[in-house]
């Protein structure tokens, strides 16, 4: 969780001013002791407006030395003097992780979600084990990210979100509320079967009614998208009797949802139903003219055929697509292969080596080619 954001945040360093102890003075206070030899940050609106009010007692300062240390550790969390800042602030205030939470959700509060996200995250550094700084960590992410205007970081942030909510549920298995925040997360990242079996476990472990019907609500929004992901996942992994159990009931009502269309057609060329396979992938073409899967899909299935020119052209049309494709060139060079072209199936075949040297189906091509 510590790299995804450093560029994000790292020019709100500027907000704090670097400064050194007198020793002849600040020594006197046991708090400040160890900081002589280190670089002190001070949050640069807090010093000028002490400076200004003139109320810049040694109780004020080293409180917003802290502060400022709680802020560079959010930051950046290896900063040189982390360690030192870390020892500080837990000497300062044995009770530092409740004051970070409450300075934290004071940002939220006022809207200044970085800010909020800056001492969450100092909080997570400090204390991983921090229930509360975790889950306030990631719902902060998830604020900001609605906001943010910058695309880049916005999926940052929903990611950071969506590791925090999961170190949660992992370290802290009953913790409900983690469930039903990282259920939405999952659903807006179309990850819907994700999204039910964690809001699944979260009315397991008891939601209040409100959060409850919301889940029940979109559970039932999200019915079919589940039926397609259990379907395309069980094709996926080479069961394509249920697969087909899955996807099938929702063609009429998706006839040109090109995703659906696919996982049918991947279904039937697996049972070895190829005709059946081929109507599918040629309905994708008629309005997917240039679907480089589908192509190749198609490919497989007229060579199954035995339709060598059929085959051909669309291996070579989803090249002409994606040229350096090393899967679709060793297709090509098997389908010459098979088909006794031996001197194009070792041109494609080298071709598909030469991009990719550890995909094993090409390997095991290339000794084909040398028994021949």
């Amino acid at each position: 969780m510590q790299k995804r954001l450093e560029a994000y945040l790292k020019d709100r360093l500027n907000d704090v001013v670097f400064i050194e102890l007198r020793k002849d003075i600040e020594m006197k206070n046991e708090k400040l002791k160890g900081l002589e030899k280190i670089q002190i940050p001070m949050m640069v609106e807090e010093m000028g407006k002490s400076i200004k009010e003139g109320s810049a007692s040694n109780e004020i300062r080293v409180a917003s030395m802290a502060r400022g240390m709680i802020y560079v550790i959010g930051i950046d969390p290896n900063f040189m003097y982390g360690k030192e800042y870390r020892e500080f602030l837990y000497k300062f205030d044995e009770k530092i992780e409740d004051y970070i939470i409450y300075e934290g959700l004071k940002y939220a509060e006022d809207k200044k979600f970085q800010e909020a996200l800056i001492t969450f995250r100092a909080l997570v550094m400090l204390n991983d084990e921090n229930i509360n700084g975790l889950y306030n960590y990631a719902r902060v992410c998830q604020d900001l990210s609605e906001v943010i205007e910058d695309k880049k970081y916005k999926g940052a942030l929903k990611d950071e979100c969506i590791e925090a909510l999961e170190i949660i549920i992992e370290k802290y298995p009953d913790f409900a509320p983690a469930y039903y925040h990282l259920g939405f997360r999952y659903a807006n990242k179309q990850l819907f079967k994700k999204a039910q079996i964690t809001w699944e476990e979260c009315m397991e472990l008891g939601i209040d009614d409100e959060k409850k019907g919301e889940i029940l609500f979109k559970l039932k929004e999200l019915k079919e998208q589940i039926q397609y992901e259990e379907g395309y996942s069980y094709i996926l992994n080479n069961r394509p009797e249920d697969g087909l159990e899955k996807l099938l009931p929702l063609e009429e009502k998706y006839s040109d949802w090109w995703n659906l269309l696919f996982f049918i057609g991947l279904a039937y060329r697996q049972l070895n139903k190829s005709d059946e396979a081929i109507k599918y992938f040629e309905k994708i073409l008629s309005f997917k003219p240039q679907q480089v899967d589908t192509l190749n899909e198609l490919g497989l299935c007229y060579g199954s055929t035995g339709d060598f020119n059929n085959a051909e052209k669309m291996f070579k049309k989803a090249l002409s697509i994606k040229v350096e494709d090393s899967e679709i060139l060793c297709n090509l060079g098997v389908l010459y292969m098979n088909f006794g072209e031996i001197d194009l199936a070792k041109e494609y075949i080298k071709k598909a080596y030469e991009r990719n040297v550890e995909d094993p189906i090409i390997i095991e091509c290339m000794k084909r080619l040398e028994l021949i």
